[in-house]
């Protein structure tokens, strides 16, 4: 029997991968029947107060606690998604901190490529907001080591993709039409993708490149690729989740330059819909695709390879082929179906995962 579930996380906007999962995750375990409730961490507040930056986050920390501190008196168990540098401050280390007084079962269900770096730099403040939860729960591998490093065992349920949403095309022959669906923020590194895309570009002139999504680089890309005289580039801002098919569906490869990641879920979409994926090989990424079994890796900050790898795909049907079919397998593997099973096991077992024991990755062969 689950008890009632508090799910604490952003929701959009903005279209992040952590904000996009929370609320797929309380809609499908809503259809299960779950009693669930989201609290957002980036709660609406009035609009003048929203356009000066440091009064927003004020206002919005007194808003999250106040509505935290009455979340807290109806569910037992606390499923906190987790983040690093900021986000951690404002909204993890409070939550927990809360629940804990509160009585509450607290599962920690961290996400983010920036992990080791955040964890090294601040371990006292990490570690002992970490010895207040019962449960860590990772969507990956990588992250999972992460906290190994650290002396705290984490059990492993992947992120999930609903392949309702999306509509698998196979691609035989690719066209230079590329995609990059990531907020326009430095951890990105959407630059490397416009490069790689104007380097493709010199030999096949009707290459075009859609970019999704907005950020603080927004108007220095803009400008950029405006004075590079480079054509073919649509910035089209930050799109709804429901309009995310529409240009995976018009795309051929995706790209994501990222310098830090987990398990994208723009990677798991991608792969739903038929895309082909050149990726970065940062953090948990290669553990999620295998050695270039269902996307082509790069080091990070390398544009040349980049271009490379797309001329790869769109020069070789039978590499497309070959990813493509190992992508939709993966795709398959983490379904709702496959995967929410273990969220509601884990809420039936009153948010325990056998804390100080080993945990192992879900076998995604046997899902």
């Amino acid at each position: 029997m689950v008890g009632a579930v508090l799910i604490v996380g952003p929701i959009p906007p903005p279209y992040g991968g952590m904000a996009l999962q929370a609320k797929a995750l309380v809609e499908r375990l809503r259809k299960d029947g779950v009693d669930v409730e989201l609290l957002s961490t980036n709660p609406v507040i009035p609009t003048f107060l929203g356009r000066i930056k440091g009064v927003r986050t004020v206002v919005q920390s007194v808003f999250f606690l106040w509505n935290l501190a009455g979340s807290l008196l109806r569910s037992p168990i606390v499923h906190l998604l987790g983040a690093s540098h900021w986000y951690f401050v404002l909204r993890v280390v409070p939550t927990a901190v809360l629940a804990r007084l509160f009585g509450r079962r607290i599962i920690l269900n961290y996400r983010g490529g920036e992990a080791p770096r955040f964890f090294a730099s601040f371990p006292w403040l990490v570690l002992p907001i970490l010895r207040l939860v019962h449960s860590i729960v990772v969507p990956s591998a990588y992250l999972q080591r992460v906290f190994r490093d650290f002396g705290y065992n984490a059990t492993i349920i992947p992120n999930f993709v609903d392949l309702l949403r999306f509509r698998y095309r196979r691609r035989d022959r690719l066209k230079p039409n590329m995609l990059v669906t990531r907020s326009l923020e430095p951890l990105y590194n959407i630059r490397m993708a416009i490069e790689s895309f104007a380097i493709v570009k010199q030999r096949y002139p009707e290459a075009r490149i859609d970019v999704v999504g907005g950020g603080s680089e927004e108007l220095a890309l803009r400008a950029w690729v405006k004075q590079k005289g480079w054509t073919g580039v649509s910035f089209h801002g930050p799109v709804t989740n429901e309009d995310m098919p529409n240009y995976l569906e018009n795309a051929d490869i995706l790209l994501n330059p990222t310098n830090a990641d987990n398990m994208p879920i723009n990677l798991l979409e991608a792969f739903a819909a038929g895309v082909p994926v050149v990726t970065t090989n940062v953090g948990g990424i290669p553990d999620l695709v295998g050695q270039d079994e269902a996307a082509l890796m790069v080091n990070p900050n390398d544009a040349v390879s980049m271009a490379a790898r797309i001329e790869q795909l769109l020069t070789q049907p039978q590499t497309v082929a070959r990813v493509t079919a190992h992508a939709k397998l993966l795709s398959e593997q983490l379904s709702w179906d496959k995967i929410g099973r273990y969220w509601i096991e884990l809420y039936g077992a009153g948010g325990r995962c056998d804390a100080g024991k080993n945990q192992n990755s879900i076998d995604l062969t046997t899902t």
